[in-house]
């Protein structure tokens, strides 16, 4: 399965890294490449994320010649309101309907509302950014008491932990749910 994480400038790079370690976990206890992962960016080249760290792009939007099984999209320490990140806003609003499974993280949330994806479907995001996504997106069914949600194939979380809640649920679709809790006991292990 191909597996995009997007990035942009600002994005936090924990909500890139979390649900990466599980994907990355479910293929080295299969021992085979179940989940072939991707670093999706704008534009060729690094992409400055929140904590100054830049992150090399294995593709570009400019030129994804990709079908991707699932596209997770992490939030930012901020979102303003208006046309920013509009390359990704846009390949979401075109390609996101072929994609077999959208995911967001945090306030990643705001971008996959931004595309018009979550439209009459529920959605979640950090507290913090719950009224107002609600506010700003009226078409969209925010779920602010829930730390993961999924409606059809959109999947969402709270926050950086919750984002890899969502990695391993996508896991347990595939693979099943002994399977997702020999990843959550050994990715335990190895932070614990």
């Amino acid at each position: 399965m191909h597996v995009a994480m997007m990035l942009y400038a600002g994005f936090r790079l924990l909500e890139v890294t979390g649900p990466m370690d599980v994907f990355h976990e479910a293929n080295r206890l299969c021992g085979a490449t179940l989940y072939e992962q991707h670093l999706v960016g704008p534009l060729p080249g690094p992409v400055l994320c929140s904590n100054g760290v830049a992150v090399g792009t294995t593709e570009s939007l400019l030129d994804l010649d990709t079908s991707f099984d699932i596209v997770v999209v992490p939030g930012s320490p901020v979102i303003s309101p208006g046309r920013e990140h509009r390359e990704l806003v846009d390949w979401l609003s075109d390609a996101g309907r072929s994609v077999r499974r959208l995911a967001s993280v945090s306030n990643g949330a705001f971008l996959v509302a931004r595309s018009g994806l979550a439209d009459h479907r529920a959605l979640t995001t950090h507290w913090r950014d719950a009224q107002r996504l609600s506010a700003e997106y009226p078409l969209v069914h925010v779920m602010s008491n829930q730390r993961y949600v999924k409606d059809g194939n959109l999947y969402s979380s709270c926050g950086v932990s919750d984002g890899m809640q969502v990695a391993l649920a996508l896991v347990r679709e595939d693979l099943g749910e002994e399977f997702a809790r020999s990843i959550k006991k050994s990715l335990s292990r190895q932070l614990g």
